[in-house]
């Protein structure tokens, strides 16, 4: 009879483990799912701060790739108009210094400036020149500034090469020009001229 007794006793204290354990089991199930929720709530904000974060720098990217071109655009054709010019129409030639560039460079090339050129150099000759692009290359410092290198081919003729028939003169150069942005427009803020030959 003894064992009877004892029997009885031992299943209360499985009944009690199994029971025991079921409850954990079901503790354990049900912060499991609070847990994956709170990782996947996680993972799926990291993701898009990440996407957002590729996007801006795409968008960064594509920003200064439009400044870089549209500049190098508003530089070549500046550097056109500063090379093409005659010595009969030279004052209306050089008006696009007006309306390219920015009030420093207007004031370093002033029509005062420019007259000077024309009285000394231009009119004495009667020179007429035309210029083109052969190349160019941009550097892009922010979404606002760029500094482009255009290289030149200079077709100059004067009086003398008219008069004897020569060939006119060839001048290959290089202009550097710091291109800023004000409103939509490129403006020209400075300009070198490299002489290569």
């Amino acid at each position: 009879m003894t064992n009877d007794v004892d029997q009885p006793a031992e299943t209360d204290t499985d009944t009690d483990a199994a029971a025991e354990t079921k409850a954990e089991a079901g503790t354990s199930r049900s912060l499991r799912w609070p847990i994956a929720c709170a990782a996947l709530a996680i993972l799926l904000v990291a993701s898009l701060v990440g996407c957002f974060l590729l996007w801006q720098d795409r968008s960064d990217r594509e920003d200064l790739a439009d400044a870089e071109s549209a500049a190098t655009e508003e530089a070549e054709r500046i550097v056109v108009a500063w090379l093409t010019y005659d010595y009969r129409t030279y004052q209306d030639d050089m008006t696009w210094v007006i309306t390219s560039g920015t009030d420093k460079f207007q004031e370093e090339y002033s029509p005062e400036a420019l007259e000077g050129l024309e009285k000394k150099l231009i009119g004495p000759g009667k020179l007429v020149s035309r210029g083109r692009v052969v190349d160019s290359a941009a550097t892009v410092e922010d979404v606002d500034t760029v500094k482009v290198l255009v290289f030149t081919d200079q077709t100059l003729v004067d009086k003398e090469i008219r008069r004897e028939g020569g060939e006119p003169l060839h001048a290959r150069s290089g202009v550097e020009l710091t291109m800023v942005r004000e409103g939509n427009a490129w403006l020209v803020d400075e300009m070198v001229q490299l002489q290569f030959q």
